[in-house]
């Protein structure tokens, strides 16, 4: 009997220990702060983006190269990435006005970054934005667009906006087209879109697994293509063109896509 009532002591005290030291997860939802997304799509810059927003840094990675004498050194968001990632999620940020710093860490040492870029924005409070950097060289440009979703309600259609990013493409812009499940069918869903332009959301019948086309305008060559296989009805999506005309592999002219919702 004296086991049982040592038993249950040690386990009431185990108990006890457990719930000082749990984790408290937060209840309720957060409902204040600007919501944004970084997308890079700047070739040139090896080490990748940075961010900070009034100087506290918004992108965060894990530092390569660490060992038990070395901190490692600083990882930027690739070239053709999003943070965070391609889903429909956002960091959030004190609105107001803001002041963004663009560094690109070295790639190999602990050297401290490259200060690329500056510039300043407004965030509204509870309002989404996509902060793109793009351009050539080591002096990248950024486009700041709201990802306005508030007449984006239907539950059984898709929303999809395209972004033109190629420094170099033609003035006359890039169109974006669906094409059929043959590839002798293109349905348009925006044209003539110069760089840095974006159209608005347009509202498409759900679909699946479509493949999106970048053509130059009046042509039926792709440029580029990119598969979504995630078509959820209310999904928004965000189609953009980014690398360059006239050279190959990864920096190429061709598409990539994220999720907006």
């Amino acid at each position: 009997m004296k086991h049982l009532i040592y038993v249950f002591i040690a386990a009431s005290l185990m108990l006890a220990s457990c719930e000082k030291n749990a984790l408290t997860i937060p209840v309720d939802p957060v409902t204040s702060g600007a919501r944004l997304k970084l997308i890079n799509v700047a070739p040139d810059l090896p080490g990748g983006i940075e961010l900070a927003v009034n100087g506290k840094k918004f992108s965060a990675f894990t530092p390569s190269g660490v060992t038990a004498s070395s901190s490692g050194f600083a990882v930027g968001l690739p070239y053709n990435n999003s943070f965070p990632s391609s889903g429909s999620n956002y960091a959030i940020v004190s609105p107001g006005a803001v002041s963004l710093s663009l560094t690109s860490p070295a790639t190999t040492t602990t050297a401290s970054a490259t200060a690329v870029g500056s510039s300043s924005a407004t965030l509204d409070d509870n309002v989404y934005y996509s902060l793109f950097v793009s351009g050539t060289g080591v002096q990248p440009e950024t486009t700041l667009l709201k990802d306005d979703f508030t007449q984006l309600n239907s539950s059984s259609k898709v929303y999809v906006r395209f972004v033109n990013m190629i420094p170099n493409g033609p003035a006359t812009g890039y169109d974006l087209f669906i094409l059929s499940a043959d590839g002798k069918t293109a349905t348009p869903v925006a044209q003539a879109i110069a760089y840095k332009g974006a159209s608005s959301f347009v509202t498409l019948d759900a679909f699946t697994n479509p493949t999106l086309a970048l053509r130059l305008p009046g042509a039926t060559t792709n440029v580029g293509t990119v598969v979504f296989s995630n078509i959820a009805n209310g999904r928004v999506l965000t189609v953009f063109a980014r690398g360059l005309v006239g050279r190959t592999g990864a920096t190429a002219a061709s598409l990539n896509l994220y999720v907006n919702r």
